[in-house]
């Protein structure tokens, strides 16, 4: 089963509709009060994911179901360019990227990068970047094409949790996320600037 698209916009428009679709989604597959309420926190977080981004950004955003996996989609097009990024940057008081803590904001830095344009000023930036949250990707068969899963992202912490510093850090990062926690897992697909977040979640 896969549910209607819903337009969502930075501003809210689309996000009562979009997360009433969850409920209505978590009402088909049958789930108890409990479960309904863990799928519609997913929704809010990816949601929310993608209106950190720019006013201008708009998202389409549907639902999946299959025997007891529902996944939940955003796919959105991230025009990103070195002037954006650093506007991103820019907006927390410090001037550094403080958005880059945490879980999802790590997930959040990595589109950022990821949909830079592909340039020799930008390479650079996208390799430093990325740092352990390289751990989860896998570059398609051309440059603009990118992948990163969490699963995979998971299992190379954990390896590398006991030799490294950073890596210990994210795993207590892993540990704090509602995200994290919750999901199966999640997926990132870039092509170019446009991106498609998938969370899955089993019941």
């Amino acid at each position: 089963m896969k549910t209607e698209l819903i337009s969502i916009s930075p501003a809210g428009t689309g996000m009562d509709k979009a997360l009433e679709l969850t409920e209505k989604t978590g009402a088909f597959c049958g789930l108890d009060h409990k479960s309904a309420l863990r799928l519609r926190l997913l929704s809010e977080e990816v949601i929310e994911l993608m209106r950190s981004f720019t006013d201008e950004l708009r998202g389409d955003f549907w639902l999946e179901a299959k025997d007891n996996v529902v996944e939940i989609h955003l796919k959105t097009e991230i025009p990103m360019d070195l002037k954006t990024k650093k506007e991103l940057i820019a907006v927390s008081s410090s001037g550094k990227n403080a958005a880059a803590k945490g879980f999802m904001g790590k997930i959040r830095e990595m589109i950022s990068t990821a949909t830079l344009p592909d340039d020799p000023e930008t390479k650079a930036m996208t390799d430093q970047a990325l740092g352990l949250m390289s751990l989860g990707c896998q570059m398609g068969s051309y440059s603009g094409s990118y992948s990163w899963s969490m699963s995979s992202y998971v299992a190379s912490i954990e390896k590398a949790s006991e030799t490294k510093t950073d890596a210990q850090e994210a795993k207590d990062e892993l540990e704090k996320s509602i995200v994290a926690n919750l999901a199966d897992d999640v997926t990132v697909h870039i092509v170019n600037s446009d991106v498609e977040i998938a969370i899955y979640k089993s019941f």
